[in-house]
């Protein structure tokens, strides 16, 4: 449902027991005649024994009149409750969280009521969806179709990453992101290369259960960055929901899902799922157009065919727009996106791969899934 949070406190609404708790000090990070950050983040003995702690940074800041002080506290909430984010969270799990919560800042020094925990501001979050497959789909095969979508020109996600042989593909801003992972297979890379890289022992204890038992247990990991307040503001508010949440305010299933949903609409339902059709036999695709739009010309149907079979290709429309640029440098993309759109609105949504189907049942049932092994 939710995986990181970063909340902000303001200095008056707590107050620290020491510069040093727990064998952690305060870091000064960075210093300019108007700034400071210092930090505070789990000591290597505490990683070592799985004891998960949040990241603390402190801020203060020279303005006219006095200063301006605040402290982050980032953390992944299923880690803080279960020690991994295989398991997914409840809305029921809240008070246990803020507890827990409460309970590590004071280990570190940050002494601060519950209630100022469950309204603290949300600058960041991350709100996602674990979905196990089944039926013989595998998280890599998903994520390999799914890369065929033009993902860096949908939501101004301006740079897409298809990386760890087809185990990750994301789309990304410093704004915003999503991220679409092989969930087990992650758990298994160095951190420089995985997408989880803050893996804790008992995380990592996982996968070598399911290997060792021989589990064939695939999980497609759906999570949507929203990493700048502005653009959380936006999304928060374009679903019918308030500007500046607190921590109890997105740490709700219905706040959740309508994100993962919207960025699974907007990015595959409304334009690209005519990739993921059963038919790809010419002769059918072009009698399908046809039927659909029996005042167009043999000729565009017969173009819309070929690009519906291009678009389908192993580099999927990414690859077409490159090889396109290539050859024909002026040529005007964005008219190519309107023909792509019209393939979509034509196509038939209920004659898709399994998977889709999987996919799409998890995100509107957005049942947690709590993996025991």
């Amino acid at each position: 449902m939710i995986d990181t949070v970063i909340l902000t406190i303001p200095r008056y609404k707590f107050t620290t027991l020491n510069s040093y708790a727990n064998g952690l000090s305060w870091d000064l990070n960075a210093r300019t005649p108007h700034f400071e950050k210092f930090v505070k983040n789990p000591s290597a003995a505490d990683k070592n024994k799985g004891i998960y702690m949040p990241r603390l940074t402190g801020i203060n800041m020279r303005i006219t009149g006095g200063t301006k002080s605040f402290l982050k506290i980032e953390f992944s909430v299923p880690k803080l409750l279960y020690q991994n984010n295989l398991r997914e969270v409840t809305d029921n799990d809240f008070p246990e969280i803020v507890s827990i919560l409460q309970n590590k800042l004071r280990d570190m020094g940050v002494i601060t009521s519950k209630s100022e925990i469950e309204n603290a501001a949300v600058s960041a979050f991350h709100p996602s969806k674990n979905i196990v497959l089944s039926d013989g789909y595998t998280a890599s095969l998903v994520i390999k179709e799914l890369s065929k979508i033009n993902l860096s020109k949908k939501l101004d996600l301006n740079k897409a990453d298809f990386r760890n042989n087809g185990r990750s593909l994301q789309g990304y801003t410093q704004s915003h992101s999503i991220v679409f992972y092989d969930k087990i297979a992650d758990l298994n890379q160095s951190k420089k290369r995985a997408i989880d890289r803050d893996q804790l022992p008992q995380q990592l204890s996982l996968f070598a259960e399911i290997k060792k038992r021989r589990l064939t247990l695939e999980i497609l990991r759906m999570e949507i960055r929203l990493c700048r307040k502005q653009k959380l503001n936006l999304v928060m508010q374009s679903l019918g929901f308030a500007k500046n949440p607190t921590f109890k305010d997105v740490v709700k299933k219905d706040v959740c899902q309508k994100i993962v949903q919207f960025y699974w609409k907007t990015l595959i339902a409304d334009e690209n799922l005519f990739l993921f059709e059963l038919t790809n036999k010419p002769s059918q695709l072009l009698k399908n157009i046809l039927r659909k739009h029996q005042k167009m010309k043999l000729k565009q149907a017969i173009y819309l065919t070929g690009l519906n079979l291009l678009c389908k290709d192993d580099e999927g429309i990414r690859g077409l727009r490159e090889n396109t640029y290539k050859s024909l440098p002026n040529h005007n993309w964005n008219r190519t996106c309107a023909d792509i759109k019209m393939l979509n609105d034509i196509s038939d949504k209920q004659n898709t791969h399994g998977w889709i189907k999987q996919i799409e049942e998890a995100i509107t049932e957005f049942q947690p899934i709590k993996i025991q092994i």
